[in-house]
């Protein structure tokens, strides 16, 4: 028998409910079978008491804008395995990372489709990006996709917000992704641009407005569409208390935007009373404007979803099978024999209480143990104790 880790006497979230205390056995790189656990050649196995603990699925943030590979490896320590990048600055960025390696599995966008005259554009300039990047009209549009899918990425982004993109050039957009068989993902910060998202029909919309609270209309759009929602709870906060965005606002002329962070919570409530499917995503990013921690901001986020009104079952359901099943990772999300072991080892109840996410005990990857945060990262870390 090869070399295997087998976790006794632990509760497990796997991936839609909670066990009573059981075995999880990881063999290799996937999730063995229990049986595996009978009798085991001592000399080959590490034996893990998980008493007191939970094991969940590897976490998956679906918005994030990663710097580097060192970063992209730093949040497998914080239990999120799994990252959807929304986006490179500059875009030649994403050749160099789309083949980086480590713990943590990235899926990747690439460019999202921008209109030059946009707040996006004027960002994008003020980075470095050209122009020539930039999508005017639905010529451009269904090159830009085929540019992306030349590329090889996972989905393709597009920034919805208004002023942008005449609605055409929207529509074409996701017209020429769903014939290139790619999934769409629209950036909608504001109440209009969700209108102009449904209108286009795109597969996910990420973000929620702080302008104005999305009412019935909207989420009952959404729900009967089967649109996938990504609120990015944490940004919206961050970007509702930060003076710095405030100063950018003012000297861009960007008046009279109204960011309010009830309205962004308000959102998520009407979603969920909608059936609207929600998954996490925190647009952790090193802006040095609106900075957020990329693996850590996850479990901030799944207390921001709570706080809004989704179950603690119902968040950690968002930050892993939901999350694989509508990014199609068929092979994690869920803990259960012949999937990928990316897996996460907590203290306590994080069914009952979603802080029990930040006292990590222990990680792995592929079935390799990843180095956890020191303590101090979070306010706890777990114990549970190898045999």
């Amino acid at each position: 028998m090869g070399g295997l880790t087998i976790i006794k006497h632990v509760r497990v979230f796997d991936g839609e409910t909670v066990s009573s205390p059981k075995t999880v056995v990881i063999d290799g790189s996937r999730i063995g079978d229990d049986a595996l656990a009978d009798e085991p050649d001592p000399s080959a196995v590490v034996v893990i008491d998980g008493t007191g603990c939970t094991l969940l699925p590897g976490l998956i943030d679906c918005h994030v804008h990663i710097r580097d590979e060192v970063q992209l490896a730093t949040c497998a320590s914080f239990g999120v395995t799994t990252v959807c990048e929304m986006g490179y600055l500059p875009p030649e960025k994403y050749q160099k990372m789309r083949d980086a390696e480590g713990p943590t599995t990235c899926l990747r966008a690439g460019l999202p489709a921008y209109e030059e005259n946009s707040r996006h554009g004027k960002m994008f300039k003020f980075a470095g990006v050209s122009p020539d990047h930039a999508v005017h009209n639905t010529d451009e549009a269904e090159k830009f996709v085929q540019d992306r899918v030349d590329e090889g990425v996972d989905y393709v982004k597009v920034i919805s917000d208004f002023p942008g993109h005449d609605q055409a050039v929207l529509d074409k957009i996701q017209a020429a992704a769903r014939k290139q068989g790619k999934m769409t993902v629209s950036h909608a910060a504001q109440y209009v641009s969700f209108d102009r998202s449904l209108e286009a029909n795109f597969d996910i919309i990420t973000h929620v407005p702080m302008d104005k609270a999305l009412d019935d209309n909207v989420v009952s759009r959404m729900a009967s569409q089967k649109t996938i929602a990504v609120p990015t709870l944490a940004m919206m906060e961050v970007m509702s208390n930060s003076w710095a965005v405030w100063g950018i606002t003012w000297i861009l002329e960007w008046r009279g935007s109204n960011r309010n962070f009830q309205h962004s919570l308000d959102s998520v409530t009407a979603m969920r009373k909608a059936g609207v499917t929600i998954l996490a995503g925190t647009d952790a990013n090193n802006s040095g404007i609106a900075t957020i921690v990329p693996g850590k901001s996850l479990h901030h986020e799944l207390e921001l979803l709570v706080r809004a009104g989704l179950t603690p079952i119902e968040a950690l359901r968002a930050a892993t099978s939901q999350a694989a099943e509508h990014f199609n990772l068929q092979d994690r999300g869920y803990i259960s024999p012949g999937l990928r072991a990316d897996i996460v080892l907590v203290e306590g109840n994080p069914d009952e209480d979603i802080t029990a996410t930040q006292r990590i005990s222990r990680v792995w990857s592929s079935g390799k143990e990843v180095p956890i945060p020191e303590k101090g990262q979070f306010a706890g870390l777990g114990s549970c104790a190898v045999i």
